[in-house]
């Protein structure tokens, strides 16, 4: 089963045996002894490579499975504290930045030998990363519903439109809709619930002419709205609350635009939860449990 899922994740015999530490013709022929037990061809050999087959992608994810139960069964038989191992979550950076650095602490305390593979994550492909064994996923905005997923929402994360207050000036503004007509709108690729929602907004209104820049990262975009004139951008709240307060971004009011997102975790129905995976889930779900009150927000407020 190893063999199988080191040859689908790297497409090649020849690599998956260096990284087995096996001989090419062991790994061939674990995998026709694997086909020939399951009366299935796995991959497609191909003048240029190998591929996997329809069966061998609808395999995988069992495979995936399989291993990840073999390596927390033995780990459970020595302990739980004996228990070492990798969780593998995808999360918004907002939440990586600004929700997982005070539950980290937490759960190292409790899981000091297993490790956390973090990965940035959006709306799209969720379901298909969990069908490929991650073991949990985060979204930020409205899940929609999968016959092979669990979607639980655990908190909401409220929006604020902001832009340079060399602009707006300091305090909150309140703007219409067309005021934003013909503006740079700065968003981020690794949180991407923000430009969904402004840019379902600005079509309801008829607002154009507006330039997109895209970032890699929420530090790159804070950056670059902080230092230049013009641009605006719809983030949660938590990721801007330093510059509101220092003054250096103006909060815009804008009637009409929504500004709460709720806050959804995801997990294959078929996955075994270990008893590291839950606590983790645990921890999230009571970081909006005991938070502090939101901060009240401006009159006229959306």
């Amino acid at each position: 089963m190893k063999t199988f899922v080191s040859v689908a994740g790297l497409l090649s015999f020849r690599r998956a045996a260096e990284v087995l530490h096996y001989a090419p013709s062991t790994v061939s022929a674990q995998i026709q002894a694997l086909e020939a037990e399951l009366r299935l061809r796995l991959f497609d050999r191909l003048e240029k490579g190998i591929r996997l087959t329809e069966a061998g992608e609808r395999f995988l994810p069992y495979a995936l499975k399989l291993l990840a139960l073999a390596r927390e069964s033995a780990s459970a038989a020595a302990g739980e504290h004996a228990r070492q191992g990798m969780l593998a979550i995808r999360m918004p950076e907002t939440l990586a930045a600004y929700r997982f650095p005070a539950l980290l602490p937490l759960f190292r305390q409790e899981h000091p030998a297993m490790g956390l593979r973090l990965r940035g994550s959006s709306t799209h492909d969720v379901q298909r990363y969990l069908e490929k064994g991650l073991d949990l996923a985060f979204v930020v905005g409205e899940a929609r519903p999968a016959e092979n997923c669990f979607i639980e929402k655990i908190g909401g994360e409220e929006l604020v439109l902001a832009g340079n207050a060399a602009d707006w000036g300091t305090g909150p503004a309140r703007i219409e809709a067309p005021d934003l007509a013909g503006r740079m709108l700065l968003c981020a690729s690794s949180d991407s619930s923000g430009r969904a929602v402004l840019e379902r907004f600005l079509g309801q209104n008829g607002v154009q002419g507006n330039v997109w820049i895209d970032f890699s990262s929420l530090a790159a975009l804070k950056n670059s709205l902080r230092n230049t004139a013009g641009g605006c951008a719809l983030l949660p709240r938590v990721a801007l609350e330093q510059e509101l307060d220092s003054g250096v971004l103006a909060e815009l009011v804008l009637h009409g635009l929504p500004v709460d997102l709720p806050v959804n975790m995801l997990w294959h129905r078929e996955k075994w939860m270990s008893p590291s995976l839950t606590f983790f889930m645990d921890l999230f779900r009571n970081a909006w449990r005991e938070a502090a009150p939101a901060r009240k927000r401006p009159p006229g407020a959306a």
